[in-house]
């Protein structure tokens, strides 16, 4: 089991402590781990089978159809699918929490004739009786605990940073002329799961060129040629526990002055954003503090025909530097941040989906990236918008660079923040 009975036990007292305030005597609350999803003509065949997050973080199992019941009167009462002769046969038999058998789970409801159910993470049947606005205060309830990091989470994350030190250590030897992007990612990936990763967090990122000004790009058949910048966003998973790290690498072993103008660039917007991750900070500030920095630095290039204040107040840093500076962390490389925003507000130009107030525990991705995006800078609409506010002559003399992006994981503590993935060397 990742994490021990006191961890557990630990997070189960944390969440009903902040339940007392919000759940009625009479209310349950149910938590599910979800079920597989069979594979679309696959007969016995499912897709790898993922627990819901509140789940796995409550009851560190990692077996479907379990559910974690809370009620004020009784606590919390686990049901688990108890493993069977034919389990055993055929896949040697899995741990199973303590607890009752599920097929007890419907009756143990009817005797108790609870006043309102809420159904966190994935039922198949629908047993809740409360309105959407109610079941997301409890949803939020929940949240707001796991957004706190103990120290169990803290400690897992550091080893996973460890693991993806093995790629990037690797990349520093393998990168060069020749190789393709698909190369890198195959090396890298190699590497991570020989030393003990159990998958990758997400699709790995790899860029070379002007492919490192795609956000999301994905490796392709691409060769490497010198005087190639490679951008690589790629982590390491562990029970979905997760890092989320980007460093950026030389085709020829050493950056040119031009290259290291940008990165360094980034690198100054990166430690303005990361003094920032203290408890009380908006994190709206921490991406502006990286926006205004690097807006800076293109009005110094001639790239900006207006000051830093200026490109933030209109937007315009937005069209090198379009994405928020980043995001929560840990338990999949996308955790729990925030109520739900399907209306983010713009900052700098850029949408925050994470737009609220930092906390002692939390765990976030500080990622600031300058881009010179072919997309962007030949667009109609983005040129009518932003008009003679960018030298835009200027700015397409990089488009063959790419862009740069660093990215690190940082723990906000009273102490100040802590970089979890400081191990990986920039």
């Amino acid at each position: 089991m990742t994490f021990n009975l006191e961890t557990l036990e630990n997070r189960k007292n944390r969440v009903a402590q902040a339940l007392s305030t919000v759940l009625g005597n009479e209310d349950l609350v149910l938590v599910y781990s979800g079920e597989p999803i069979q594979k679309s003509g696959g007969f016995d065949q499912t897709y790898d089978f993922l627990p819901h997050p509140e789940y796995f973080w409550l009851t560190g199992s990692r077996r479907p159809y379990g559910v974690s019941a809370y009620s004020k009167k009784e606590g919390w009462v686990d049901f688990a699918l108890l493993v069977n002769r034919d389990e055993k046969i055929w896949e040697g038999g899995r741990e199973s929490v303590a607890g009752l058998p599920i097929e007890d789970l419907e009756k143990w409801i009817e005797k108790r004739k609870p006043q309102k159910i809420f159904q966190l993470g994935l039922p198949k049947k629908q047993l809740s009786n409360t309105s959407a606005e109610e079941l997301a205060v409890i949803q939020e309830t929940f949240s707001q605990v796991r957004r706190i990091k103990d120290q169990a989470e803290v400690d897992l994350i550091k080893n996973i940073s460890l693991m993806a030190n093995f790629g990037y250590k690797k990349l520093k030897t393998f990168i060069r002329p020749g190789v393709t992007e698909r190369d890198i990612q195959l090396e890298y990936e190699f590497e991570v799961l020989k030393n003990g990763a159990h998958k990758m967090p997400y699709g790995s990122i790899v860029g070379a060129g002007s492919n490192a000004a795609i956000l999301h790009a994905v490796p392709t058949s691409r060769v490497v040629k010198s005087g190639d910048l490679i951008l690589i966003d790629a982590g390491a998973d562990v029970d979905d526990y997760c890092v989320d790290i980007t460093r950026v690498f030389s085709a020829d072993g050493k950056f040119s002055s031009e290259q290291n103008t940008i990165i360094n660039l980034v690198k100054d917007a990166q430690r303005s954003s990361i003094e920032l991750c203290r408890p009380g900070v908006e994190w709206r500030d921490v991406h502006l503090a990286s926006a205004k920095v690097m807006a800076q630095g293109l009005k110094d290039m001639g790239i900006l025909n207006i000051s830093a204040e200026e490109a933030m107040s209109t937007g315009a840093i937005s069209v090198f530097f379009p994405h928020g500076v980043g995001h929560m962390v840990g338990l999949r490389v996308r955790d729990v941040g925030g109520p739900p925003n399907p209306n983010p507000k713009k900052y700098a130009g850029a949408r925050l989906r994470v737009d609220m107030k930092l906390q002692q525990g939390h765990l976030m991705t500080v990622e600031p990236g300058l881009y010179f995006i072919e997309a962007l800078l030949n667009d109609a609409e983005t040129r009518q918008t932003f008009g003679d506010q960018i030298n835009w002559n200027e700015a397409l003399k990089w488009r063959e660079f790419g862009g740069v992006r660093i990215e690190d994981d940082i723990l906000v503590t009273t102490k100040g923040p802590q970089n979890l993935t400081e191990v990986v060397e920039k």
